[in-house]
């Protein structure tokens, strides 16, 4: 009786082994299919289509940065990094990555849209986005977009930070007060308008927006010859005060 209970112990570890070495063997075909899978032919790419390219990013940019080949796999693609390397490109403002089973991926992208004029001390320029991204640098530009001073600027597609009352009050500059305004500047008490003539105007730090300062702006040089005048503050937008050169009106 003992010797019997003894082999049926003996044969219990041995059994355990046997499974252990089977799930292995069985983890190993899974993994090694898994693989090839990935590697054949079946699985391949064979179409990449590009939607929303515009004036600003090409078809081929967005295909070099994707870095999508016949090599890659529908099942392998990492759909992550494409984002990544995709939005990288300063004109992408955001990409949607669709795969379209059996063999193709389609890339969505949205362009970013030129909304102000930035110029450094230098007097180098760059055009931003409305959230402060830089997206490429300009010699000559014949683009009617406000323009703000700034002190330095990044590298082409990192956001300028603090520059935000900037951005606000250039989203408000109508096409009839672009006529006046030359430059919008950072104050320490928010925002200052640069007009023609040598004038500036004060719009202190807003509110929401600069909307109620612009539109106290555009009454008051419709009013007044600038010929006259040295400040107009329109920080307080129901209560203007005009600030007039001596000596010369």
């Amino acid at each position: 009786m003992n010797s019997e209970g003894v082999e049926v112990d003996s044969e219990a570890p041995k059994k355990r082994s046997l499974r252990k070495v089977w799930i292995l063997l069985v983890l190993l075909v899974l993994g090694v299919g898994a693989y090839a899978t990935t590697k054949s032919s079946f699985f391949s790419v064979k179409n990449v289509e590009v939607i929303g390219v515009g004036a600003r990013v090409s078809e081929d940019e967005v295909l070099e940065a994707a870095g999508i080949n016949d090599n890659s796999s529908m099942i392998g693609l990492n759909v992550e990094e494409i984002d990544e390397r995709v939005t990288a490109i300063p004109w992408v403002a955001q990409v949607d990555i669709e795969r379209n089973w059996p063999d193709s991926v389609r890339i969505i992208l949205e362009e970013r849209i030129a909304s102000v004029i930035a110029i450094i001390p230098s007097g180098q320029k760059f055009l931003l986005d409305r959230s402060g991204v830089v997206l490429e640098e300009v010699r000559e530009s014949d683009l009617e977009l406000p323009i703000i001073r700034v002190d330095s600027v990044g590298v082409l597609g990192t956001r300028i930070t603090g520059i935000t009352p900037l951005l606000r009050a250039a989203e408000e500059v109508t096409p009839d007060l672009q006529a006046w305004i030359l430059a919008l500047t950072p104050t320490g008490g928010g925002v200052r308008a640069e007009l023609v003539g040598g004038v500036v105007a004060e719009l202190g730090i807003g509110g929401t927006d600069f909307r109620d300062e612009m539109r106290s702006l555009a009454t008051v040089l419709t009013r007044v010859q600038l010929s006259c005048i040295e400040l107009i503050d329109v920080s307080i937008p129901q209560n203007p005060v005009v600030t007039r050169t001596q000596g010369r009106c």
